[in-house]
């Protein structure tokens, strides 16, 4: 008998649904899970309140990043096991904000409050850092896991790391997240004046403003995207080291590593992790290492090359859809299994 799961998530049009959700939704089958996805953003508090009391005709609701008010949180604790999925740091402040937070902003009393709470009152928790674990953890220890974000494979991702053509180097990333190219844009003007004919690419909303590096804008589409991340030679992820940054899950990085792109990110959080420093990519903590690591990897093919093979190779083992899923599908399978006919209606 499947498990039957109500997916509560974000909207369709963020990156988190689609990677943390929506491409596992055809495969689930496979698992035994038989998995129901609802959007509740926008949702009125009336479909709020009958999701939340048809959740006893389902084995687990899976909550996705939103943190409900308590008093959902209760009432679908009460009638089903909860499953909080997040990966984003709930309970920082974003790095590009300054000034007062609104209540319902990452980092402001209320969204702590109600991130607390369901993260004391969830069954399962699956959080997509180490970071976002290790906080997790301090509200419920036993049923915490990391389950990193995932991506699909990619056909033929090695093809474009070799000769010929120009050297682009790519950034991609929504309009907010611009603001990390300004950490590192000492380093790459000065690799782009070394090396005039290398191009810098950036993928977003909007173009980049108030920068000394010349990025060629590529406007963003779900469509566009395989093809621009196919084109880079080399992948880029600079974050600031704090709260926010490290709890990060180093989603651009696997879409480069997906397609055999080397890497360079900033020493923090999950890149960490998703860096093999000297391997697959460079780990850098200042404009100079960042410039150090741009030039090795712009003046060597070879190491071009194998780098991107060794980040494919890292992705493919940790990161890729299937891999992902079969972690998640064992962890809801065998919670079920422990807990079976109880209903998890206490605080963890």
């Amino acid at each position: 008998m499947a498990i039957k799961i109500l997916c509560l998530h974000i909207s369709e049009n963020q990156a988190s649904y689609r990677y943390r959700v929506e491409q596992f939704l055809p495969f689930w089958e496979e698992y035994g899970i038989e998995m129901h996805p609802v959007s509740i953003t926008g949702k009125s508090y009336i479909a709020k309140l009958r999701l939340a009391l048809a959740s006893k005709e389902y084995d687990y609701v899976w909550l996705q990043r939103k943190p409900l008010s308590l008093f959902f949180v209760a009432l679908i604790a009460s009638r089903s096991r909860l499953v909080y999925d997040y990966d984003d740091a709930l309970y920082a402040r974003e790095s590009y904000l300054t000034g007062l937070l609104k209540p319902t902003q990452p980092g402001s009393k209320q969204t702590v409050k109600r991130l607390n709470t369901i993260l004391k009152r969830s069954s399962l928790v699956f959080a997509g850092s180490k970071a976002l674990a290790d906080y997790a953890q301090g509200y419920n220890p036993v049923g915490t896991f990391l389950v990193p974000t995932a991506f699909d494979k990619v056909c033929s991702p090695l093809s474009g790391t070799g000769p010929g053509g120009t050297i682009t180097i790519g950034w991609i990333g929504n309009n907010l997240n611009l603001f990390f190219l300004s950490l590192i844009d000492d380093a790459t003007f000065a690799l782009q004046k070394r090396y005039p004919a290398v191009k810098f690419s950036v993928m977003s909303g909007k173009q980049p403003q108030g920068l000394k590096t010349q990025w060629d804008f590529v406007p963003w589409s779900k469509e566009a995207e395989g093809q621009w991340l196919h084109s880079i030679n080399i992948g880029l992820m600079p974050l600031v080291d704090d709260e926010w940054s490290r709890g990060k899950c180093a989603f651009k990085l696997l879409q480069y590593m997906a397609h055999g792109k080397p890497v360079i990110a900033s020493n923090v959080g999950a890149n960490r992790a998703a860096v093999l420093h000297g391997v697959s990519g460079y780990l850098a903590s200042s404009s100079s290492e960042w410039f150090t690591a741009l030039d090795s990897l712009v003046s060597n093919q070879e190491l071009r090359c194998s780098m991107g093979e060794a980040s494919l190779k890292l992705f493919l083992s940790t990161y890729e859809r299937q891999i992902v899923q079969e972690r998640i599908a064992v962890l809801l399978h065998r919670h079920f299994n422990q807990n079976l006919g109880i209903c998890t209606n206490e605080i963890v």
